[in-house]
C-alpha cells in the first residue's frame, strides 16, 4: 500500500474550487476540508456542503478528511486569548458541544471522509482549564463516530491541553477507538521533533500534517515550504514511514504570500522523501 499527498482547498481562498483546481494540476487526488466560503465547514449549510462535494466528484477527488474545531475550545466564562478556529467559536457552554459533535459527523457523511479530526479543550488557566482525558462527551463522541462508520483523530495542537508524546500516548492508550493526527510542525513547535518521539507516536497515527517554518529573530515563526524550514522531516519522515508505510499526508503550508507555490513544492518535497514515494 502507498501514503498519499491531501491538500486544503481554504489555503488559496475562499473559494474551494481553486484550491481543487491546484491539486488537479500537481496530480494530488485528496483534499482535507476546514473552511469553504469564508466559514467553517461545520457553519456551512447542506446546500453549500453538497456544492464542495460535487465540485470535488466533478475533478476525481476524494476528501480525505474534515478539519473539524472540535474540543478547540473553553467554556465562555474562561478568556482564550487569541486562537485560530478559522471562523468556528472558541468559547463554547457545556449545553452546546454535543450538538457541534453531531453535526461533525454529519458534515462528515456530506463530505464522503471517514476522518474527523479533534483537538484537547484549549489551555485557558490552571482554575479553567479542563481535562480531555475524563471529558463526559469524548465517550459519547466516540460511540456516535465509530456508530458512523468514522474516525475521531486527535491532533496534538500547542495551545490546546495534551500536545507532548507522553500525554498523547496516555489517551490514545485509554481510547483504543481515537487515533492520532499527527502535526509534525506542532510536535517540532514543543521541543519533541524528534526520531524516538515518532517512533512512539506512530503506530498510533493516522493522519499528518506537514508545516515547515524558520525561526525569526524576533523568535517568531515564519511559514515556509515543507522541507525548507527548521523541522527535520528527512528523519522524521523515514521513521514514520516505517512504522506507518500508507498515510495520509496533509499539507498545512499557512504559507500567505504564495500558497501556491508553496503546495506545489511541499507536495514534491514530499513525494521525493517519503520512502517509495506518494500518490
Amino acid at each position: 500500500m502507498q501514503g498519499f499527498v491531501a491538500l486544503n482547498p481554504d489555503e488559496l481562498g475562499r473559494d474551494p474550487a481553486t484550491g481543487m483546481d491546484l491539486a488537479v494540476a500537481l496530480g494530488v487526488g485528496h483534499l482535507e476540508i476546514r473552511t469553504a466560503y469564508g466559514s467553517n465547514a461545520l457553519v456551512l449549510d447542506d446546500d453549500q456542503l453538497r456544492t464542495v462535494r460535487r465540485l470535488a466528484d466533478e475533478r476525481g477527488l476524494v476528501v480525505a478528511a474534515l478539519a473539524a474545531p472540535l474540543w478547540k475550545w473553553c467554556r465562555p466564562e474562561a478568556s482564550p486569548g487569541r486562537v485560530d478556529s478559522f471562523g468556528f467559536p472558541t468559547q463554547v457552554p457545556d449545553q452546546d458541544r454535543r450538538r457541534w459533535v453531531d453535526r461533525a459527523i454529519d458534515v462528515a457523511d456530506i463530505l464522503g471522509t471517514g476522518r474527523i479530526r479533534i483537538f484537547s479543550h484549549l489551555r485557558v488557566g490552571s482554575a479553567l482549564t479542563e481535562t480531555f482525558p475524563d471529558d463526559p462527551l469524548l465517550p459519547y463522541a466516540l460511540e456516535r463516530a465509530k456508530a458512523a462508520g468514522v474516525r475521531l483523530l486527535l491532533e496534538n495542537e500547542p495551545v490546546c491541553t495534551i500536545a507532548e508524546p507522553a500525554a498523547l500516548l496516555d489517551v490514545l492508550r485509554a481510547h483504543p477507538d481515537l487515533g492520532l493526527w499527527l502535526d509534525l510542525g506542532n510536535l517540532h513547535e514543543v521541543g519533541h521533533g524528534t526520531v524516538g518521539a515518532v517512533d512512539a507516536l506512530a503506530p498510533h497515527a493516522e493522519y499528518v500534517h506537514v508545516k515547515d517554518y524558520r525561526l525569526g529573530a524576533d523568535g517568531a515563526r515564519h511559514f515556509t515550504a515543507a522541507g525548507t524550514g527548521s523541522v527535520p522531516y528527512g528523519e522524521l519522515l523515514a521513521v514514520l514511514h516505517r512504522v506507518r508505510p500508507a498515510l495520509p499526508y496533509a499539507l498545512e503550508t499557512h504559507v500567505r504570500d504564495d500558497p501556491a507555490e508553496a503546495i506545489t513544492q511541499g507536495a514534491a518535497f514530499l513525494r521525493r522523501t517519503v520512502p517509495g514515494g506518494l500518490a
